[in-house]
């Protein structure tokens, strides 16, 4: 049975690890029916998107990430496995999910400089089923463009994408400019380098550094119930985007 909040299951239900080592096989092998019957396996076992990143495509891709730094595999075999999971993860998120009235939103943007939009394209969703509006803007966003954005629609969080060590003096102070663009916005801040090197986290200003998405995920659902809790106001209209801006759409 589904449970209330995420679409496809919850953080219990049965184990699904042991389907990284046959997904590593499928994206090298470039199957996709395999990649499919995978992912279709885990959400019929119980588990939800955040999950499915975590136990699942991680372990996967990083597994695959070393083969090539060993030279195992080549750089094309390594973005043919990254297309293919972005082409699939729509199995596992559900389609007649209907949207809240008023929900939250959150911005989503990579760093300038970061092209990594995998995390962010599977963020955007467990934001969506935890109950938020994602605005997703992807890769290598400005940081003059992020910034004028958030101050035309303010929302109630932004989450940056880094994946390099050397990005974090732009990450530093493209949250010191969104705070000022967005004061009421919580900024969050996420990537495996978190994951590799925690304490890179204190070396940021923002209001949660994000060690992986079944805790994001969590995090969103505890902050929408706070929000939904607090008197009504407001929203500002919305303006044309800024410098031809916009929202990625969803894709599916």
């Amino acid at each position: 049975m589904p449970h209330e909040g995420t679409g496809f299951g919850d953080s219990g239900g049965s184990s699904i690890s042991g389907l990284s080592g046959p997904l590593v096989v499928a994206l090298l092998a470039g199957c996709e029916n395999n990649v499919r019957r995978i992912f279709l396996s885990a959400r019929d076992a119980g588990a939800d998107l955040a999950r499915i990143s975590v136990e699942l495509i991680e372990p996967a891709l990083g597994q695959i990430g070393e083969m090539w730094v060993r030279r195992e595999i080549s750089i094309a075999e390594e973005h043919l496995a990254t297309s293919l999971v972005t082409r699939t993860i729509g199995l596992v998120i559900d389609p007649a999910k209907p949207r809240r009235a008023g929900a939250p939103r959150i911005v989503l943007a990579c760093l300038s400089g970061e092209f990594h939009e995998l995390g962010l394209r599977i963020i955007s969703e467990v934001a969506r089923e935890a109950g938020w509006e994602p605005e997703e803007l992807g890769a290598n966003v400005p940081r003059a463009a992020l910034t004028a954005f958030l101050g035309q629609r303010p929302p109630q969080a932004v989450g940056l994408s880094i994946s390099l060590p050397g990005h974090i003096p732009e990450c530093s102070e493209t949250i010191r400019l969104c705070r000022k663009a967005a004061p009421g916005a919580k900024i969050l801040v996420g990537g495996r380098i978190f994951r590799a090197d925690p304490d890179l986290g204190s070396l940021l200003d923002a209001d949660f550094v994000v060690p992986d998405v079944v805790s994001l995920r969590d995090w969103l659902r505890t902050s929408r119930r706070a929000l939904s809790r607090r008197p009504a106001s407001p929203m500002p209209a919305k303006l044309p985007l800024p410098g031809g801006l916009s929202p990625r759409p969803r894709g599916r």
